[in-house]
């Protein structure tokens, strides 16, 4: 059998910025606060939340509900987590357009029907006290949240712990898709092992995580029961409730190492995972 011919991936188009065609990601707000007993105006800022209508091959997909200002990651993330693509040269073209509602136009090399493929996941084992050290380095990035109170967010990290994607969004799934998104266009998606977000830990979300082959999914809110079931299901990792101290472990804890059988991953002994 031949080597088979492999598509170059072209350049990711270029990311439109936050201060583009009207891409602020504050609203600026006159509101009134209750303090002390008294009701005072206040000037204020809110999150920023708009529609991007995303056309396919001149079809229109869908109506995204979003922060702008991360429209290109978002796109990818979004193909990809519905299985419209596989990797980033399936985008044959991106055109952005913010005059009026706006819009992404995305031509595709990809044929409309890829069947969604889960992969194995890795064997990846982390020590239960990385995980509050990979909170702490979320949570220095919400900034859109510290402005507003009032978003998502979601962050890739690898094993070792370092942060390779984050998205932020009024939406919990476009936080996810961003993220996901910029990995896919950089080409680090494969070097992601831990995926944390903001949110519940719900059936979508979950679903996103195992398409991307992230085997361990934290959040700072619980699970649901289809998310559990499904994480039981294809052997995902679910970590919910991380606090400052502690988190809980819902589904497939072989992959969190605690006390000695976290020496025994640092002296490079593997254990097998639980049956």
């Amino acid at each position: 059998m031949g080597t088979p011919h492999l598509k170059p991936v072209p350049a990711p188009p270029r990311q439109p910025r936050a201060g583009e065609g009207g891409l602020s990601r504050l609203h600026p707000t006159t509101l009134q606060r209750y303090e002390n007993g008294r009701l005072v105006f206040r000037d204020d800022a809110i999150a920023e939340e708009s529609t991007l209508r995303l056309l396919i091959n001149g079809q229109q997909e869908a109506l995204l509900s979003r922060t702008p200002g991360d429209d290109l990651n978002l796109v990818a993330g979004y193909l990809f987590c519905t299985s419209r693509i596989r990797e980033a040269g399936d985008l044959a073209s991106v055109g952005f357009s913010y005059r009026g509602v706006a819009r992404a136009e995305v031509g595709l090399d990809a044929p409309a029907d890829i069947r969604r493929i889960f992969p194995s996941p890795r064997p990846v084992r982390i020590g239960a006290h990385r995980l509050f050290e990979f909170k702490a380095a979320f949570e220095r990035r919400q900034n859109l949240y510290r402005d507003t109170g009032s978003t998502h967010a979601a962050a890739l990290f690898t094993a070792d712990g370092q942060l390779i994607a984050f998205g932020e969004d009024v939406g919990r799934h476009n936080a996810f898709d961003k993220a996901i998104g910029r990995a896919l266009l950089e080409g680090t998606l494969g070097q992601a092992a831990i995926a944390m977000l903001s949110s519940r830990l719900a059936l979508e979300l979950a679903v996103k995580a195992a398409t991307a082959n992230i085997p361990v999914l934290c959040g700072f809110s619980a699970a649901t029961s289809s998310g559990v079931r499904y994480a039981e299901e294809n052997n995902l990792t679910l970590v919910g409730r991380l606090r400052k101290e502690s988190f809980n472990i819902y589904a497939n804890g072989w992959r969190i190492l605690t006390g000695e059988s976290d020496k025994t991953e640092r002296a490079g002994i593997f254990p097998a995972p639980a049956p």
